[in-house]
């Protein structure tokens, strides 16, 4: 089965087999899914927002990065409904007081997907653990770990 890989700080997009994103840590992982279209997508976030309008790489920012893979998915000709999932924003060092990093991440990303009118169907964010997604596109199925 062919796998697709989503690294850190980029977009990838795949209409067979798998899309994984691995080692999600306090950036976010983001899948994006449609079932009309059999494709589905996904970025690996770092930061929560960028104070440029066209950052050097828009995977980077949550504020850039979730209208950057919608308007690649609409390229293609894979327009919305699609089913979302995140995972991340860990506490990898320190206290999960709500002020970290991770949580600043999985904020900026769901005011992003609320801003684009997108429902997240599957959150796996904060706590303390490395976690990985995997979309199997030809099930239509999403899971995280």
């Amino acid at each position: 089965m062919a796998e697709t890989f989503v690294k850190l700080l980029q977009y990838s997009s795949a209409d067979k087999g798998l899309l994984r994103i691995d080692r999600i840590g306090a950036g976010v992982g983001v899948i994006f899914y449609s079932a009309a279209h059999k494709m589905g997508a996904g970025l690996h976030i770092l930061a929560p927002n960028s104070v440029s309008i066209q950052p050097k790489n828009p995977v980077m920012y949550a504020n850039t990065a979730i209208p950057y893979a919608l308007e690649q998915l609409e390229k293609k000709g894979v327009p919305p409904p699609y089913s979302v999932a995140i995972a991340g924003g860990a506490v990898l060092l320190g206290n999960d007081d709500g002020t970290g990093m991770g949580h600043k991440v999985v904020e900026a990303v769901r005011d992003a997907l609320t801003k684009t009118h997108l429902l997240i169907k599957l959150d796996q964010t904060g706590g303390t653990k490395v976690r990985s997604m995997v979309l199997d596109i030809d099930a239509g199925k999403i899971s995280i770990s």
